[in-house]
């Protein structure tokens, strides 16, 4: 079975302060790995980096047995990414971004793919509406749709639960589950145990730097999951 996603030694620094420091990530198909961190931890920051954004300032990543490093055009089709920036134009409808992202990436049966989506986020009453004017939960809704929209291998998420209602997070946890079972790969950031947990197979810490293995789901159940991390936030 190949490697999704493999990154080795990853390293960021920005001026004096290093970010990242010597991380290890793999992903298999049909996994789902929850990395747990504070707020200024690095998860973002990782994110980027693994979705080709940013570039490391030491260490390797292949995508799919590529090196994303060397080869970012070409591993990008097999990404589908959710940020807090929306990576989209603000001044176009939900529908004309997916429009133009779908024959970006040549889909087949583009126009039923775009209603199926907008439908499924719930924002078809605002297909035609420009995003700028979207609620902070409305934009989280249509980012989903908008990884979706070419059926990526690797789905990277940062905080996806992050300004969304109860409904709109049960939405996102049932299309995790059913990626997953496609044999889709999922990296996702949080600092919600709750959720974190309730979407992941395998868990980690990214604390200092670095990324702290802590167990398989099947190995540790939430409470003690939240437990651990308590402490280690403690120190």
């Amino acid at each position: 079975m190949m490697m999704l996603l493999h990154a080795s030694q990853i390293t960021k620094r920005f001026g004096h302060r290093t970010v990242l420091n010597g991380l290890d990530l793999d992903l298999q198909p049909g996994e789902v790995v929850t990395i747990f961190g504070p707020n200024g931890a690095g998860k973002t920051t990782l994110i980027q980096i693994l979705s080709t954004l940013i570039k490391p300032t030491a260490g390797t990543l292949q995508i799919g047995g590529i090196d994303a490093l060397a080869e970012t055009l070409r591993v990008r089709p097999s990404l589908g990414l959710i940020v807090h920036e929306p990576h989209a134009y603000l001044e176009f409808s939900p529908y004309e971004n997916l429009q133009f992202f779908g024959q970006l990436y040549k889909l087949d049966r583009l126009e039923q793919r775009i209603a199926d989506l907008l439908d499924e986020v719930q924002l078809t009453p605002y297909a035609h509406d420009p995003v700028k004017i979207f609620s902070r939960g409305m934009i989280q809704r249509f980012m989903i749709a908008k990884a979706l929209i070419h059926d990526p291998t690797v789905l990277l998420f940062d905080e996806p639960f992050s300004g969304l209602d109860l409904a709109a997070k049960q939405l996102v946890l049932k299309r995790i589950d059913q990626e997953r079972d496609r044999g889709k790969g999922i990296i996702l950031t949080t600092h919600d145990t709750e959720l974190g947990y309730r979407a992941g197979s395998r868990f980690h810490f990214l604390l200092n730097g670095q990324i702290e293995t802590v167990a398989e789901k099947e190995d540790i159940g939430l409470e003690a999951l939240s437990r651990e991390y308590e402490a280690r936030l403690k120190g």
